[in-house]
């Protein structure tokens, strides 16, 4: 059996006895956290996916795992290692597709949604507006979540190296099949367009 890394990607309150511009803490299931920093994006994007951003092992910033950023004039993100290798190329999101390459030809894509994943939904969505009911009651607040599962492969039948459920705000990865790095790129960008 393979194993499985659990993560999920959450907004990072600011942070005031940092230098970095921390957005985001990837909180990794068994492991420590990665923290997500934002640089300075010199181009025109929309703030919500401005795209130079640096993954750290540590809150300080002086281990980096990998930097994402846009080579003009393509509009593809770089995912680039500490010591200069590209680790893949992310396609910004067209609609509800998710594509990212690697160096060695293999693209993934993914789509958010299925017709599986919605047909789930229409049967739940009673359960769940009675949990979020007892949950506004209970002072717990909404925590209600569209179906949006997103299944990063190579082909229609492959297996999934990264996967996304959005009921649970969880991503898995099959470190064995996509470099943890470029997963966790992936994961922000996702999180950021949605």
């Amino acid at each position: 059996m393979a194993m499985t890394t659990v993560f999920g990607v959450h907004a990072q309150a600011p942070q005031e006895n940092t230098a970095l511009n921390l957005q985001s803490v990837i909180k990794v299931r068994g492991g420590n956290p990665v923290y997500v920093a934002r640089g300075l994006s010199s181009d025109s994007t929309p703030e919500a996916l401005a795209t130079d951003f640096t993954l750290y092992e540590d809150q300080a910033g002086q281990k980096p795992l990998c930097t994402v950023s846009r080579r003009a004039p393509d509009t593809r993100l770089t995912v680039t290692a500490p010591d200069g290798a590209v680790l893949a190329l992310l396609h910004p999101p067209a609609g509800n597709r998710y594509t990212l390459e690697l160096p060695d030809g293999t693209s993934l894509s993914g789509r958010a949604g299925t017709a599986a994943s919605w047909a789930v939904y229409v049967v739940l969505s009673p359960l769940t507006l009675l949990y979020n009911a007892a949950s506004l009651i209970g002072g717990y607040g909404i925590d209600w979540h569209l179906p949006s599962r997103t299944n990063w492969r190579t082909g229609t039948f492959a297996p999934a190296p990264l996967k996304f459920n959005g009921i649970t705000d969880k991503y898995r990865l099959r470190p064995t099949q996509l470099d943890p790095r470029v997963a966790y790129a992936q994961a922000v960008l996702h999180f950021w367009s949605t």
